[in-house]
């Protein structure tokens, strides 16, 4: 599988800059301490993975140093415990990165986190739902809704609830449902990547698209999956943070999506 890079810096200037947006499953990531209302035990010191502070701080380095590699104004994570995991991984990176939390109540615990810096995307309005997040906000010169889901049944209420398609500009990232995205006018954009034999997760001797974006933005400059070789296992598969039992000390099984568009618009 090859991947290409896209050096935004080398192509453009900081003013006509294109607006990036990612999503990345960083995994199981639970804080140390045991949960009263999920059995989150396996992720304790005494637990079978010895999920200890030590190994905790590496996961949360680990996943700064992706979100700072990628550069991009907002990053959406899935798979983080809680609020102070989200705020651990903000305050982490080298970037000046807000978080917005979301508890979203699944038998795991695990729950979405977007981060977003605030001199380029600014949130106006925060809609929690079943299984997703909603994120409503301006870029320059034009408003945009961010769609966290994790395979919500009600994805298609809330985009026709909160009447998203108004405003043209709608973001929808993770894992998502068997939703008609094209009944409501939304364009699988990591479809390109996928025909071209990329992914971002290797199962079963295969890479698959496991997460994707789906958007309604006629401007997008590019759609596709992030890596770098540091996050590789040497035989070329993304390095988690555990193999099975054994421990790897690495990112996640699964590889970031990311999408630009253009913002010169307003300007």
């Amino acid at each position: 599988m090859s991947f290409c890079r896209f050096d935004v810096a080398a192509q453009t200037t900081e003013r006509t800059r294109p607006f990036g947006v990612a999503y990345y499953d960083v995994g199981a990531l639970y804080d140390t301490l045991p949960s009263k209302f999920y059995d989150d035990r396996a992720y304790t010191p005494e637990g079978r993975m010895r999920w200890d502070a030590r190994r905790y701080r590496r996961k949360i380095e680990n996943v700064a140093r992706v979100v700072d590699s990628m550069g991009m104004d907002v990053v959406a994570l899935g798979g983080v415990e809680n609020e102070q995991v989200a705020r651990d991984i903000a305050e982490a990176c080298d970037g000046d990165y807000a978080y917005i939390h979301h508890t979203t109540d699944s038998g795991d615990g695990l729950d979405f986190a977007l981060l977003y810096l605030g001199d380029s995307f600014f949130p106006r309005r925060v809609t929690p739902w079943r299984g997703a997040l909603c994120v409503e906000g301006e870029t320059r010169g034009r408003t945009l809704a961010v769609v966290i889901d994790r395979r919500s049944t009600s994805l298609g209420v809330l985009i026709a609830e909160k009447e998203l398609r108004r405003n043209n500009n709608i973001i929808i990232l993770g894992s998502h449902n068997k939703l008609n995205f094209d009944e409501y006018g939304l364009t699988d954009m990591t479809s390109g990547a996928e025909r071209a034999g990329r992914g971002n997760r290797f199962r079963r001797g295969r890479w698959e698209m496991r997460d994707r974006i789906f958007a309604d933005l006629a401007d997008s400059v590019r759609c596709d999956v992030y890596i770098r070789s540091w996050m590789l296992m040497p035989d070329g598969r993304p390095r988690p943070t555990f193999d099975g039992a054994k421990y790897c000390g690495g990112f996640a099984s699964s590889l970031p999506v990311f999408i630009y568009f253009d913002e010169t618009v307003g300007y």
